[in-house]
């Protein structure tokens, strides 16, 4: 028979203020967002200013390919997020046991998965992108240390999310802080005195990783008797495999489409040269930054709307979508102000090469006032994952973002080659997915008493 003790408050989202619990839990996801940013922004920065615009836009490239290769994974991470909430949120204590130790063995798998394709494939690809030759040398040193530290990466993704599912987002921001200054220190000591180049910038993140990884698997080892981790019950338990695999595989294939796109948005960047590259790179930083707060919010409102759909509280899970869409797209809206006041400055921190600021520029203004659109989105997307709805979602994602994207660069710039159609692809196709996922939320039957 299962267990049927109090949940601990700690972890408790079924009772309470919405608001507070949804703060209360994105603010360490935003921090967390904010050290990982750092340390991904710090490469772009210290390889940018010491090595070159050319060094620089070859890592950015080599990051967007990187990206497309792990986020599979990212949604595999998200299934086992949303299952295990949703398990504890209905006390079902030996499911969470088998959900966190499945969990930890996909990582493993994954992680060794990914460091293999990396190495054999990401050469490949990158010359399949467009990169130019110079910019090619110094791209695949960076993406081949890069993925020697896949497994440490899927591991800390794994094991935050088991935390985050029980209500704790404040331990793998611990953990984050303490890897994100090591992989500053590393960065200016590799890239620095030691001259390695854009190849110290990634051992230095991937070293980073590895810090996560042990300070994560550390945590787990004495965590809560409910989920805590026990090297000998690491394996597949095949239903709940099952499971992880239907909540998370359309969100990895959402995620790997999107960033597929992205990948062919990169190749056509390419097209424009060194400098478009460079400004397109260093923008992409910034965007990351306008990302943190909607992506802490998506997590916070999945977990959420996860446990209490395991406890049947369906009235908070509209209370809570409500909650989060004012909190969210408050937040991103203030901090797109701030940005766009400042555009100039923090682009002119990447690079002092005027040509690569106008383009990073151009595209920020295009972009970031229409940010709180996509910020929504994202909101609606979480409300769904957490429900366990993410089919549906990915289709919406392949054709309104992913389809309808592609379909207008590769038109666009048939009759005008200037960048500007590139960057107007992502609004208008924020609006066109948010239009479809709000008919979907309302009409589309996807819980057992109709959202509103």
């Amino acid at each position: 028979m299962e267990k049927t003790r109090e949940i601990p408050l700690k972890g408790q989202m079924t009772e309470g203020r919405i608001g507070r619990q949804l703060l209360l839990f994105a603010l360490p996801l935003m921090f967390s967002n904010l050290c990982q940013q750092l340390y991904n922004t710090a490469d772009a920065v210290i390889v940018g200013r010491l090595v070159g615009a050319d060094a620089l836009a070859a890592v950015g490239a080599s990051s967007l390919l990187i990206t497309f290769m792990i986020y599979f994974f990212i949604g595999l991470s998200i299934g086992a997020s949303v299952l295990i909430s949703q398990f504890f949120g209905s006390r079902k204590y030996d499911k969470v046991q088998e959900a966190v130790h499945t969990a930890v063995a996909l990582s493993l798998v994954s992680g060794l998965v990914l460091t293999v394709l990396g190495l054999a494939f990401a050469p490949a690809m990158l010359r399949m992108m467009n990169i130019p030759e110079v910019g090619l040398a110094y791209a695949i040193p960076y993406i081949r240390i890069y993925f020697l530290g896949m497994i440490p990466m899927t591991l800390y993704n794994i094991g935050s999310g088991v935390l985050r599912a029980v209500g704790d987002s404040k331990t793998p921001l611990a953990c984050l802080v303490v890897t994100v200054v090591l992989n500053i220190g590393l960065d200016l000591l590799f890239v620095g005195p030691l001259g390695m180049g854009v190849a110290g910038a990634a051992l230095a993140t991937a070293l980073a990783q590895l810090a996560a990884a042990v300070l994560i698997v550390i945590i787990l080892l004495r965590a809560d008797p409910i989920y805590r981790l026990r090297p000998a019950r690491i394996r597949f338990y095949v239903q709940t495999l099952r499971d992880i695999v239907r909540i998370g595989l359309p969100a990895g294939l959402q995620s790997v489409l999107v960033c597929f796109s992205n990948v062919v948005v990169q190749s056509q960047i390419n097209t424009f040269g060194l400098e478009v590259m460079a400004g397109f790179t260093a923008y992409m930083k910034i965007d990351g930054f306008l990302f943190m707060p909607i992506d802490a919010f998506c997590l916070a409102i999945s977990n959420f709307v996860g446990q209490n759909m395991g406890a049947g509280r369906w009235e908070r899970v509209v209370k809570g979508k409500n909650v989060c869409l004012l909190l969210c797209v408050g937040v991103t809206i203030g901090l797109g102000v701030m940005i766009i006041l400042n555009a100039r400055l923090i682009l002119g921190m990447f690079t002092s090469d005027e040509a690569v600021v106008l383009n990073g520029m151009r595209q920020l203004y295009t972009v970031v006032p229409l940010y709180g659109i996509y910020a929504a989105d994202q909101v609606f997307v979480g409300v769904l994952r957490g429900a366990g709805a993410t089919v549906i979602p990915m289709v919406i994602t392949l054709v309104c973002m992913c389809g309808l994207r592609l379909s207008w660069i590769f038109t666009t710039l048939r009759f005008v080659h200037d960048a500007r159609m590139i960057y107007l692809s992502y609004p208008l196709t924020w609006i066109v997915t948010g239009a479809v996922l709000l008919l979907y939320y309302y009409k589309g039957g996807w819980r057992p008493e109709r959202a509103v």
